[in-house]
């Protein structure tokens, strides 16, 4: 990326031609007496050597008032640890999420609002985390989104055994949020049924996340999944109790959720909650290239005004 400091300086180029065609135009016109000295023929004879030695004088004269207006060069760098916001968002893969009470079922409409999510937040690290009878990290956080967004989508049942682990889902997100040294973490929760594996109890792990984290990881948790829905009905709904005690305890909140579009809200919800501290156009750093603008522009000036003045031969009796 190049940028000019002071690009306002350019616009006296124009204004200094105007002056000079101005101030040639009053002149009068009248003839050099050589005296009693005889000149001779310069050495570069060109019947286009004015328009040449004017081409070459404002070519120099313009490239020195670029130089002036302080020409920069950038290059984009990668936040540094501690910059920005690190993620991992955390998805029930229980064959509950095929339910299609949201459009086309649960899980497409929870991956769709994560990559929706993660193209929102260019400069922060996410991650991705996987649970059903246990849980796995199919992604650390991290910067590389295009990889990420490949492994949300390729997220499917099938992978893990058919129970739901909260408790080992959240720790294990916890745990990849363990190194990181940013001042604000978060983890986003998704879940559409309750603690049936019985590893870990969800409670006990957002217990220690608070004691070892403090306020800098949240759990932000989302219940999926309606109430008059046949799971809830058969007493295996989403425990939304459950999910909102995680959240209070970590510092997060529960947002309840019926229907995709209300999913979408969500994401939307926890990105204006957890603002980023980079600006979204990227992180740059900028160098000065105004010497070869400058050298460049001399050696352009110096040749027109030897063409225009000329190297004389004086001719004595």
């Amino acid at each position: 990326m190049i940028h000019l400091v002071s690009w306002w300086i350019l616009i006296a180029i124009p204004v200094l031609a105007l002056i000079i065609v101005s101030v040639k135009r009053k002149l009068p016109e009248g003839q050099i007496f050589p005296g009693p000295f005889i000149t001779g023929e310069r050495f570069w004879k060109n019947d286009g050597r004015s328009r040449l030695d004017s081409f070459l004088i404002w070519i120099g004269i313009i490239l020195l008032f670029i130089a002036l207006s302080r020409p920069q060069a950038g290059y984009e760098r990668l936040p540094e640890p501690g910059e920005g916001v690190d993620i991992v968002i955390t998805l029930d893969v229980s064959g509950s999420m095929l339910a299609d009470d949201y459009s086309p079922n649960r899980l497409e409409a929870a991956k769709e609002g994560a990559l929706r999510f993660v193209d929102g937040r260019p400069n922060d690290r996410i991650g991705l985390v996987i649970y059903a009878g246990q849980a796995l990290t199919l992604c650390p956080p991290t910067f590389d989104h295009v990889t990420l967004k490949r492994l949300i989508s390729k997220a499917e049942l099938g992978t893990l055994p058919d129970l739901t682990a909260i408790g080992s889902g959240l720790a294990i997100a916890a745990r990849g949020l363990g190194y990181s040294r940013t001042k604000s973490r978060v983890i986003i929760l998704l879940s559409d049924g309750m603690e049936t594996s019985g590893l870990i109890d969800p409670l006990t792990v957002a217990e220690a996340i608070a004691t070892l984290h403090g306020d800098s990881l949240r759990v932000y948790t989302v219940a999926v999944g309606e109430g008059t829905s046949t799971q809830a009905m058969m007493g295996y709904g989403v425990d939304r109790e459950t999910l909102a005690k995680i959240a209070l305890t970590t510092g997060g909140k529960l947002f309840d959720v019926n229907s995709t579009e209300e999913l979408q809200q969500v994401y939307i919800a926890i990105d204006s909650l957890e603002k980023s501290t980079l600006p979204a156009d990227g992180l740059f750093i900028f160098r000065d290239r105004h010497s070869g603008f400058l050298i460049v522009g001399f050696c352009f000036l110096i040749m027109g005004l030897i063409l225009k003045w000329g190297i004389y031969k004086v001719v004595g009796d």
